[in-house]
């Protein structure tokens, strides 16, 4: 593996490499699934008094007995305690600028077969990226991206993330427009929301996104361990020719898309390789069709809508909760947590390879959102 983007990517054996098959919870309480492009997800909520060294520790562990190596990760908890965390891969530590000291709720990460990849650096010489071949495509992985200006007004440290997120992609063969997921994480969202809202507009309209695919994406508020307003991870495809796959965005049968109210991502997007079908779901909330809130003040009533819109994207793309391969559930305080397991078993949902997040959601308004990945075997 080349540690720079000098030379083009491997042609890896990632596709053919061992995969996991299927879904499983192992002994040390990781969630391990695949996801499209020969990445594999692990994940797993903290355990009581665990650190975060050690609640990675079991993530890696159970990776390396796969003959796995991780990519690209994010931790969820207080950012305060946690911040000196070493990784050798891009790493974000994230949690609501009040988060209680201390607290700790889950972390996930993504990995890739022993030797499929190559890392590369980011425009500021990080190694904040991977970049891999199967069959079907070519990808990229980019991670913990953050603005170097700190000191900045966030509408402006958006704008240079952006403009970060451009001159990264490009030496490495990619462009915006093979953009297929991003997520944010913008510290205190609700007091620039619609400023990164118009940065982002102004940025796709730049560069052509809306003659495109639009992304899937996660807007969340929380803080990062480097004090920078916002933190980006995202991911890119670009088809190999003649290959058999296809990338295209997927409405919600339940809600309008979000570009009707200014807000710029689709509500999913699908990535179809032989292999199978990645289906990424945005952050989703308890929106109704017009795109105003709906269930004011009622926590239970935003989460059951927030998983009946998602159950009827996945019934759309020929899909079942089964195939859930991972997902996070970010609420605004801790104590609401407890509301999730009851709201789910009362709508027959079975049990998901979930983790908790203390993140603000974009509305002061919205008690709840949800974001997911599924993975089904095939193309159709």
């Amino acid at each position: 593996m080349t540690e720079s983007n000098s030379q083009p990517p491997p042609e890896t054996n990632a596709a053919q490499a061992p995969r996991t098959a299927g879904r499983a919870t192992t002994a040390s309480q990781v969630s391990v699934a695949p996801l499209g492009g020969a990445l594999v997800s692990l994940s797993a909520p903290a355990r009581p008094g665990e650190s975060a060294d050690a609640l990675l520790a079991r993530l890696l562990e159970e990776g390396r007995h796969r003959g796995l190596s991780v990519v690209q990760g994010n931790v969820f908890g207080d950012t305060r305690r946690w911040q000196n965390t070493a990784a050798e891969f891009p790493l974000s530590i994230l949690a609501r600028h009040d988060s209680p000291p201390g607290d700790l709720r889950g972390a996930r990460v993504l990995a890739l077969p022993d030797g499929s990849f190559e890392r590369l650096p980011d425009a500021t010489g990080n190694l904040r990226c991977v970049r891999w071949e199967t069959g079907g495509a070519r990808y990229l992985l980019m991670g913990a991206l953050t603005p170097g200006n700190h000191g900045a007004a966030p509408d402006a440290q958006s704008a240079e993330l952006w403009r970060l997120l451009k001159a990264t992609m490009e030496p490495a063969g990619f462009c915006l427009k093979d953009l297929v997921r991003t997520w944010f994480f913008n510290d205190r969202i609700l007091d620039w929301y619609d400023g990164f809202n118009r940065v982002r507009t102004a940025f796709f309209n730049e560069h052509d996104i809306f003659g495109s695919l639009v992304p899937a994406s996660t807007g969340v508020g929380a803080a990062n361990a480097t004090g920078a307003a916002l933190t980006l991870d995202a991911l890119a495809v670009v088809p190999r020719e003649g290959a058999q796959l296809e990338v295209s965005a997927v409405a919600s049968p339940l809600q309008g898309p979000a570009n009707d109210y200014k807000s710029a991502f689709s509500r999913a997007v699908e990535v179809a390789e032989k292999a199978g079908r990645h289906l990424f779901i945005s952050g989703t909330a308890s929106i109704e069709p017009h795109g105003l809130t709906a269930h004011h003040d009622d926590l239970d009533a935003q989460i059951k809508l927030s998983l009946r819109v998602v159950a009827a994207i996945l019934e759309a793309r020929n899909m079942t909760w089964a195939d859930v391969a991972r997902a996070i559930l970010y609420f605004p305080e801790t104590a609401w947590m407890a509301r999730f397991e009851p709201c789910r078993e009362a709508l027959g949902i079975p049990p998901l390879p979930a983790i908790f997040a203390h993140c603000d959601i974009c509305r002061g308004d919205l008690l709840f959102e949800i974001e997911l990945d599924a993975f089904k075997d095939g193309v159709k």
